[in-house]
């Protein structure tokens, strides 16, 4: 390939960017991108760009007015479920925007009260931060908690709204493992961990199983109860798995991440 035909790389410098499933409004959204994750340009349509994020590989479309530019290494990311954006380096200062969880951005001033500047002149509190060099956590669990009565959002993988394959990609990302952003990829995803059961029968239900059934999928948060995002409520609760599993006509397979 010679560097005219090179793919362009860009940067979501949006604090969130849907993903749509074809280049219009009011079609379902697929997914979504984060602050800093950067992406492959696959095409255009008028101001429609058609993105595979090179953090999971999902593609689809940006709406025309997503802010993109030029990729800059990321130095950290959001460590909270969401971090707010001010205009000077105090909590006094009205904020601009939030970022969700595992965004990346790129530090470019620390201040002596804990705030740090970040490379588009914003500011935010440098204990809401970690450095990319070290992973957010290292249970699952622990991740896909801190989402708790974070609203149901088909499509959706941030803070401020998630689905049910979403919460599962956020919280093993954070613990190392790559996946899709869909709950069927993810069942016949190997990096999820050795198979246990394709029923839910015979098995030892232990604290960061995954659990899926029909259309949906959820993380186990100890021997009987499931952690997930559903329509149900329409937000992230935890339940217990026979409930759910009766609810959804029962359980399509068992993965146990290998951590």
């Amino acid at each position: 390939m010679t560097d005219a035909e090179a793919p362009m790389i860009l940067q979501i410098k949006s604090p969130q960017a849907v993903l749509l499933e074809r280049p219009a409004h009011g079609v379902p959204q697929t997914s979504e991108m984060l602050f800093g994750e950067s992406f492959t340009l696959l095409d255009r349509d008028g101001d429609w760009l058609k993105a595979e994020n090179r953090t999971d590989g999902h593609v689809g479309w940006l709406p025309p007015g997503t802010r993109t530019g030029t990729p800059v290494a990321p130095t950290h990311r959001v460590a909270g479920r969401t971090a707010n954006l001010h205009p000077a380096p105090t909590h006094k200062a009205v904020p601009t925007a939030a970022l969700s969880f595992a965004s990346l951005v790129t530090v470019a001033e620390q201040a002596d009260n804990g705030w740090v500047r970040l490379d588009n002149g914003s500011w935010i509190f440098g204990k809401r931060l970690e450095p990319v060099a070290s992973p957010l956590d290292r249970a699952p669990v622990d991740t896909a908690l801190r989402f708790l009565d974070t609203p149901y959002v088909w499509g959706g993988r941030s803070g401020f709204g998630i689905d049910c394959s979403g919460l599962v990609q956020v919280a093993l990302g954070a613990a190392g493992i790559v996946t899709h952003h869909s709950s069927g990829m993810q069942r016949n995803d190997d990096r999820l961990g050795p198979m246990l059961s394709t029923d839910g029968q015979g098995v030892d239900y232990r604290r960061g199983d995954i659990v899926f059934f029909p259309g949906h999928v959820g993380i186990m948060l100890d021997g009987a109860t499931l952690l997930h995002a559903t329509v149900f409520t329409m937000s992230v609760v935890t339940e217990p798995l026979a409930d759910v599993a009766a609810r959804a006509e029962g359980i399509t397979g068992v993965r146990r991440p290998l951590l």
